[in-house]
C-alpha cells in the first residue's frame, strides 16, 4: 500500500464486484428473487442487467415456473357512463407497490380532449396484463395496460352483416412474450350455429370464418336463444358453457376449429350462474360449480393413450368447515390456477394446487349485475395480475 493509503494497481484490478458476474450466474441469482415486481426493479437498475434479462426467453419461462405473478388488484365493470373501477389488493410487498403507483389504474389514458367519445368504458377481455375495453355507446375497442400508462389506439368493431347473429363478445388472445403483437377474437351466434371473426395486430383489419353448425341446438326447438354463456381461455382453448349445462363449446385459437363435448351429468339440475369454467396453471380445464353445502371442482383428463377423455373431482371444499369465510351463494369467479370466490363483504382465494382458502380483502364495491347469466360473457369482476414490462421482454438495441 502506498504513502495515501489507497491499494496497488494490481490488487485493484483483482477486485471482483457484481458487474463481474457473467448473464449466466446473473440470472441465477435473479431467479431467487421473491417476485416480478422485485425482478423489473432490479433489471432495470443498469442497462447490463436488463440486456440480460430481455435477451434470455428461456429465463423467463424458469422465472414464470417458480413465481406467480403479483397478483395486485381487481377491476370491476361501471354502470353505463363511467370508468372501470380498481381495487388494490392489500399488499406489503414495497416493489408491487411502487409499479401499482406508478401505473394508471384510473384508465385516465382512454380520456382524450380532441375525441368525442363519450366516457362509457366496459371490461371485455383482461388477459396477460391488458384490459381490452369496449364503449359501450359506439363499439369502439382499445386495449390498455395500466401499467404502460401510454395513449392506447383505437379499434372499429367488426361489421356484423348477418341480421340473424348475436355477439358473444370480443377476447384478446396475446403473449406475455410478444405482447405488441396480438389478435382479437370476436364470435356470434345464432339459434344453432356460431362463427368467429379475428382481428390481427399485423393486417388491422378483421377476418371473418365460416358458420359451424352445431349439432345439439340442431333442431331448435327449445325457443331460448340465450343457449351459450360465459366464456373463459385455458391455454390457447376457448371455452363456452351451455347454459343448460348438458354442453361445452370449445374453439382453438390456432386452428380456428370449433368442438362440441358433452358435460358430467353431475352439473344437470344445477344453476347456469352456480358454474364456473377456469384453469389450472398447466392449462388444465376446470369446473367450479356450487352444490348449495360446498364447493366442488372437476378436472378434465385426457387419455392419451385410450383416447377417452372423462372429468373427475378433483377437490372440495364444504361451507361448515370454514363458517368465517363461505357462506351460501358465494359467487364464484376464475383467476389463474385457482377461483374467486365473492362472498358479502370479502373476496376470498380458493387455491386449485393446495386446496387452501383464503381471504384476500374486503370488498369496498359493489358489483354491477347485467349479463351476468344469460348471454353471460361478462364477468362481474376481472382479478388482474402484473404482466412482463416490454423493457424487460425485448432485448435493448
Amino acid at each position: 500500500m502506498d504513502c495515501d493509503g489507497a491499494p496497488p494497481p494490481e490488487q485493484i484490478s483483482s477486485l471482483t464486484t457484481i458487474h463481474s458476474l457473467g448473464e449466466d450466474l446473473l440470472l441465477e441469482i435473479f431467479l431467487l428473487l421473491p417476485s416480478l415486481a422485485t425482478l423489473v426493479r432490479a433489471a432495470l437498475a443498469c442497462r447490463a442487467w436488463r440486456r440480460a434479462v430481455a435477451s434470455s426467453p428461456s429465463f423467463r419461462s424458469r422465472f414464470r415456473a417458480l413465481h406467480a405473478a403479483p397478483f395486485l388488484g381487481v377491476f370491476t365493470n361501471p354502470e353505463m357512463s363511467a370508468l372501470p373501477a380498481f381495487t388494490l389488493a392489500h399488499h406489503r410487498d414495497r416493489d408491487v407497490l411502487a409499479a401499482v403507483r406508478g401505473g394508471d389504474f384510473f384508465l385516465t389514458s382512454v380520456l382524450h380532449d380532441d375525441d368525442e367519445l363519450p366516457v362509457s368504458w366496459i371490461i371485455e377481455c383482461c388477459r396477460d396484463g391488458y384490459l381490452l375495453l369496449m364503449n359501450w355507446n359506439t363499439g369502439i375497442l382499445t386495449i390498455v395496460n395500466p401499467l404502460a400508462g401510454h395513449c392506447p389506439d383505437y379499434i372499429e368493431y367488426p361489421d356484423e352483416s348477418d341480421p340473424s347473429a348475436r355477439w358473444l363478445g370480443v377476447h384478446l388472445l396475446s403473449s406475455e412474450e410478444d405482447p405488441i403483437s396480438f389478435r382479437l377474437l370476436y364470435v356470434s351466434c345464432d339459434d344453432s350455429r356460431v362463427r368467429a371473426a379475428v382481428f390481427s395486430s399485423d393486417t388491422c383489419d378483421w377476418q371473418f370464418f365460416p358458420w359451424f353448425e352445431v349439432a345439439p341446438r340442431t333442431p331448435t326447438n327449445d325457443g331460448h336463444k340465450y343457449w351459450l354463456g360465459r366464456r373463459n381461455q385455458v391455454g390457447r382453448i376457448m371455452y363456452w358453457l351451455f347454459t343448460n349445462l348438458e354442453y361445452i363449446l370449445t374453439l382453438d385459437t390456432d386452428t380456428m376449429e370449433f368442438s362440441v363435448y358433452q358435460l358430467p351429468a353431475c352439473l344437470q339440475g344445477h344453476k347456469f350462474y352456480d358454474v364456473f369454467f377456469g384453469g389450472t396453471k398447466n392449462d388444465v380445464p376446470c369446473i367450479a360449480y356450487d352444490t348449495g353445502s360446498s364447493i366442488r371442482v372437476l378436472m378434465f383428463i385426457a387419455d392419451e393413450e385410450d383416447g377417452i377423455d372423462t372429468w373427475v373431482l378433483g377437490g372440495c371444499v364444504r361451507y361448515d368447515e370454514h363458517p368465517d369465510l363461505l357462506e351460501r351463494g358465494t359467487r364464484i369467479m376464475a383467476i389463474e390456477d385457482g377461483f374467486c370466490l365473492d362472498s358479502s363483504d370479502m373476496l376470498i382465494s380458493l387455491s386449485l394446487k393446495t386446496w387452501e382458502v383464503q381471504k384476500l380483502f374486503p370488498k369496498t364495491f359493489c358489483i354491477f349485475h347485467y349479463n351476468s347469466c344469460i348471454q353471460g360473457h361478462r364477468c362481474l369482476l376481472y382479478p388482474y395480475v402484473m404482466s412482463w414490462p416490454l423493457s424487460v421482454c425485448s432485448a435493448p438495441r
